[in-house]
């Protein structure tokens, strides 16, 4: 008869990013922040800045979806996660349309009306750091220029 084998740490830790990733950034569930992340957590991307504790975090997220309702992330590849004692990385893939209201939380510029119907599309990596089963940190690598330049608010490179 097989016994169960404990799961290791790297185990453990991707199916803790696993399910954030899905809940939170997927379907913008801000309830997994509470359950997944630390008291001192924080999240730095790109598109979105720096943010530290939970209560950030999760305005971020609620106030991106005001904006792209239909926001998603999924994982990217054939290799989507690695885990390495304390960091997990994965490789995604995301996107969505900006068909809710204006949205001003950009690095630069801003969609000074709802509703542009402009669709999004980027992809990104992202290391966390866990530490006893909880995210403390998510640190991304997203393709914030190309998604800025879909939104119409950075022109493309012109040919020379």
């Amino acid at each position: 008869m097989p016994h169960d084998r404990e799961q290791s740490v790297p185990e453990k830790n991707k199916q803790v990013v696993a399910e954030y990733t899905s809940e939170f950034w997927g379907k913008g569930n801000t309830n997994v922040v509470d359950v997944l992340c630390a008291d001192d957590f924080v999240s730095d991307c790109p598109l979105h800045g720096r943010r530290e504790g939970k209560a950030q975090v999760k305005k971020m997220i609620v106030d991106f979806r005001k904006a792209f309702p239909d926001f998603t992330i999924h994982p990217y590849g054939a290799i989507p996660m690695i885990a390495e004692q304390d960091y997990v990385v994965v490789r995604w893939i995301g996107g969505g349309t900006h068909t809710g209201a204006a949205f001003d939380d950009l690095p630069l510029g801003r969609l000074s009306g709802p509703n542009t119907g402009r669709a999004i599309q980027f992809s990104g990596t992202t290391i966390y750091t866990l530490r006893d089963g909880k995210i403390i940190e998510e640190m991304a690598e997203e393709g914030a220029l190309t998604a800025l330049q879909q939104l119409g608010i950075l022109s493309g490179a012109s040919a020379c």
